[in-house]
């Protein structure tokens, strides 16, 4: 289906619904994170509720949503042992539901859900139609030295932790085919490296012209897919991801980038790719610092998701 067919039809929407209780939780599509409650957990809660936007991210056939599952021990500040870390609390608990919305029509496509053991492991309920596969892996690490130490904060990014992924096939049918479908996937080679490079200082050098137009039109395929998996205008989304304050007001001038503190995160079959720092692995090298009112200092990112087609990376998400 096209994307403009797509959009003319009655609204459809595909999304990931989760409910996260007493733990560290992140929900991915096709290795794509579209939530972690990692901010709630590292205050110690560890609690989430809500939804994302997942059509953009599925294609037509197989794809794999996964939910990762860490105890609230490894944000700790305390000495503790890495089993003691590990520890989850008997009512942490973790669901994730795909759920297809086709007008007032509500289809379950799939659904995981994890509880804790008796034995105090976390463990997915049964599902008599789709299979569950269990993996430990470890968490995505940070190491100091690759941003202002100012915001830094080593038990954000937990040294060690481990995580428990859950993860299910599930099949789509009749959705649009993304521009990012048909891309070629990343090898890591060095000409690929530098075409990422140069298309993140290009769309850094937009961003601090304050050209709005410049950027709706670099950024129209990412802008594309949104309005047509939301129903909002690209010219509403582009001013929901850059307010007039941070790129016609110059807030948002974004620092100069070293390359050398980042790393590449490979999605989705290597047809989404996403640069990453290495000390905050949420923050990408579209990074900028600005004062409020209050004269306080804070720091801000845009991390779009890139894939190489016709031979150029481009915004996709």
């Amino acid at each position: 289906m096209s994307l403009a067919a797509f959009s003319s039809n009655e609204p459809q929407k595909i999304r990931s619904l989760f409910n996260i209780q007493q733990a560290y939780c992140a929900i991915k599509t096709n290795d794509v994170t579209g939530f972690d409650n990692r901010k709630s957990a590292w205050k110690g809660r560890g609690g989430g509720i809500s939804s994302t936007n997942t059509l953009m991210l599925v294609e037509n056939g197989e794809n794999e949503i996964s939910l990762e599952i860490g105890a609230l021990g490894w944000f700790s500040d305390k000495s503790l042992s890495p089993e003691e870390r590990g520890h989850f609390d008997p009512q942490s608990a973790c669901s994730l539901e795909l759920v297809r919305f086709n007008g007032q029509e509500k289809q379950m496509l799939s659904s995981i859900k994890v509880t804790i053991s008796p034995q105090g492991l976390p463990e997915a309920l049964p599902d008599n139609t789709r299979s569950i596969t269990r993996t430990k892996v470890l968490a995505e690490q940070a190491t100091p030295g690759h941003i202002d130490p100012d915001y830094f904060d080593k038990t954000y990014f937990p040294q060690g932790m481990e995580l428990y992924r859950f993860t299910q096939k599930v099949t789509v049918s009749g959705i649009p085919e993304w521009a990012w479908v048909k891309a070629e996937p990343f090898t890591g080679s060095s000409e690929q490296l530098q075409k990422l490079r140069t298309a993140y200082s290009e769309m850094a050098r937009i961003i601090n012209s304050r050209d709005r137009n410049r950027l709706k039109a670099y950024d129209k395929t990412a802008l594309e897919a949104w309005s047509a998996t939301t129903g909002d205008s690209e010219d509403e989304i582009l001013l929901s991801q850059f307010t007039k304050d941070d790129l016609e007001g110059g807030k948002a001038i974004l620092l100069p980038i070293k390359w050398e503190d980042y790393d590449i995160r490979v999605m989705n079959k290597g047809r989404m790719v996403r640069m990453y720092n290495k000390s905050k692995p949420t923050y990408s090298p579209l990074t900028y610092k600005y004062t409020d009112k209050n004269g306080e200092e804070f720091m801000g990112y845009y991390a779009p998701v890139f894939s190489l087609i016709d031979g150029k990376f481009i915004p996709v998400i």
